[in-house]
């Protein structure tokens, strides 16, 4: 039986993938884009393209494919993270991920929450929020500037240029949106210099402050790459978790015994949010490429053969989680495509994790009786976010 053929360029694909997961998998192992790559949908073949060394980190190929193989966006993003592969990429994940610590971790959290109560407690009077250009936007963007010791003078600033750094990952560029991109980060990496030049002189108790003062710095990675790996930091951990904590108190709110569960259950907040990440992942697709010929996932690869990573799919392979659609904030643990697997494990995935938690945990609380009023969200497509247009909630205590 033939795989089905997903045009990327279908606002369904992005907004509403449930029926074609669920198509995609009866007509194959795989399914297939209209430009011909292999679309993985099985949980188990989306950990084996990340973790075989015989899969390659597609660097910035789709930058190329859209035509951009020059200026300061494709510069930065050649010495991101999630463009490089191997030795270079771990040592510069190995350097980047001494800001993680667990009392750093501890701290934000404790942080964060009073932040989120505070925010919550200003906004009750006014009755209604929307979560997405409200809470959800407010939160991530304090939470990583608190990390990094971004002084909250300039952290409207930087969310301006975030914006425009986001847009450069969209899957449908224009030159306007490439002129936007660029200019945001040639003005980020402008900011992230600044920073790391305070935090040398007048270092305070935050995460980069403490990794500036250990020394590590100047003698591990060139100062052109810590201040690309800051950018990329900043850059993914808004955008997603935004996305992520959307999402959540939209599932949550529109299953109301679930979000009563968790309000009495406090200690049900991780598998909650877990629950929340599997069925709509922040970041929605990826790839990877065949760094040799082989034969994976009932197909043979030739090398440079790429393949396509649809999380949506992955995240409700019946193989893995039983009754894959249902919302079940007590599902037992099973590991999750949402934040990625092996090598490329998403680094701040633990800061997400806690601030989605937090998040979610104050609003229920402080109001036991909150209701959706977007009953339908509109998700915006293209976008490598799992982005909501808007969604307003009654603030009922």
């Amino acid at each position: 039986m033939s795989g089905l053929i997903l045009d990327l360029r279908d606002p369904r694909f992005w907004t509403d993938p449930a029926d074609l997961v669920r198509e995609a998998r009866r007509r194959g192992r795989t399914a297939r884009t209209a430009q011909g790559e292999p679309v993985l949908l099985r949980a188990d073949d989306v950990e084996f393209a990340h973790a075989d060394a015989r899969f390659a980190n597609p660097g910035v190929a789709n930058l190329e494919q859209l035509g951009i193989r020059d200026g300061p966006f494709y510069a930065w993003r050649k010495r991101t993270l999630a463009a490089l592969d191997g030795a270079e990429h771990q040592r510069l994940r190995s350097f980047i991920g001494r800001l993680f610590t667990p009392r750093q971790t501890a701290r934000l959290r404790r942080e964060f929450r009073a932040h989120a109560a505070d925010w919550l407690e200003r906004a009750a009077a006014r009755r209604e929020i929307d979560v997405v250009s409200g809470y959800a936007r407010e939160l991530p963007l304090w939470g990583i500037c608190r990390f990094l010791g971004v002084p909250d003078a300039e952290r409207e600033e930087l969310a301006e240029f975030l914006v425009g750094t986001e847009e450069g990952f969209s899957a449908a560029m224009t030159p306007e949106i490439r002129a936007r991109a660029e200019a945001s980060i040639v003005a980020l990496h402008r900011q992230v210099e600044r920073l790391v030049a305070r935090c040398s002189e007048r270092p305070g108790d935050d995460a980069l402050s403490e990794l500036v003062a250990a020394g590590a710095q100047p003698q591990a990675i060139a100062r052109e790459d810590f201040v690309a790996l800051l950018v990329n930091l900043l850059g993914g951990a808004v955008g997603s978790t935004r996305a992520a904590i959307a999402n959540s108190l939209f599932l949550l709110l529109s299953h109301r015994e679930q979000a009563d569960r968790l309000r009495a259950e406090p200690a049900l907040a991780r598998p909650a949010v877990e629950e929340c990440l599997r069925l709509h992942p922040p970041f929605r697709v990826g790839r990877r490429v065949a760094a040799t010929g082989l034969a994976a996932f009932g197909l043979a690869l030739a090398e440079g053969d790429p393949v396509f990573i649809w999380r949506a799919a992955a995240n409700r392979d019946p193989e893995r989680f039983a009754d894959p659609d249902r919302f079940d904030i007590a599902r037992p643990a099973q590991p999750h495509a949402s934040f990625g697997h092996g090598a490329h494990f998403c680094l701040g995935q633990a800061l997400a994790r806690v601030e989605v938690q937090e998040a979610v945990l104050a609003l229920l609380e402080r109001f036991p009786s909150a209701e959706l009023l977007t009953r339908e969200p509109e998700r915006i497509p293209y976008t490598m976010d799992e982005q909501l247009a808007s969604l307003r909630v009654r603030l009922v205590g």
